[in-house]
């Protein structure tokens, strides 16, 4: 075994999906703009597509519709949310891709017998799909969504109680993810964090208070390694 999974502190890593595991703010953003076309407005253009991402369909769907000057009652919401999901299932990964180093360190964490998991603003059964479709589940054994608890992210439950659905040790497990609702979650419970620098968020990786950044993939096991001690 190499020496830097040897090291390794922790038994358990759960990931955020979108903007952490994997780049799919194109086909997000191409379901959402299927969704406004269907309502005579215009199309949301890819920067901005990003700034919607990462606190699940509800919140993006009445931004979308915001940013185009409609505001939604619950119902119009409900229904449109249906609409995202519909088409996004469609062709979940026509652009959507692991960011690089992804595979190949997810496989090693895997081989050296820690344990994976995602947990993420995304529905679980969407995520399931994705993940399938690109060769992460497994290494990844599962999947946490916006819609499998009661509660979600930056809410510490989700975390835990996706620790607890695996039966994993919170004390023994570490958080990666690229926004503020990852950092306060898994600080709620406890947990500490990697934030990845090439995510959505809008505020810089290294405001965002995790107890390490890199800037690669490939750094993961490394810098996990470092991390002080509890």
């Amino acid at each position: 075994m190499p020496a830097d999974i040897a090291a390794f502190p922790f038994r358990t890593v759960i990931f955020d999906l979108d903007g952490t595991l994997i780049d799919s703010a194109a086909d997000v953003g191409a379901a959402v703009n299927r969704m406004l076309a269907d309502h005579g407005l215009a199309p949301i253009d890819v920067m901005a597509q990003r700034a919607l991402m990462g606190e699940g369909g509800r919140v993006r769907t009445r931004k979308a519709f915001a940013m185009r000057g409609k505001t939604l009652d619950d119902a119009e919401l409900n229904a449109r949310v249906r609409d995202f999901v519909r088409y996004y299932d469609e062709r979940p990964t026509a652009s959507t891709i692991p960011y690089p180093g992804v595979i190949t360190t997810l496989r090693r964490l895997a081989d050296a017998d820690v344990r994976l998991g995602v947990c993420t603003n995304k529905y679980e059964g969407s995520a399931r799909q994705i993940m399938a479709q690109l060769g992460l589940m497994p290494p990844i054994e599962d999947v946490a969504g916006a819609d499998s608890f009661d509660v979600r992210k930056p809410h510490p439950g989700h975390i835990l109680q996706l620790l607890d659905r695996m039966d994993a040790d919170p004390r023994t497990a570490l958080m990666v993810g690229d926004s503020i609702h990852d950092v306060e979650a898994a600080h709620a419970a406890s947990l500490p964090v990697i934030a990845v620098s090439w995510g959505y968020t809008q505020v810089p990786a290294h405001a965002l208070g995790a107890e390490a950044v890199i800037e690669r993939f490939d750094d993961l096991i490394e810098a996990a390694r470092r991390l002080p001690r509890r």
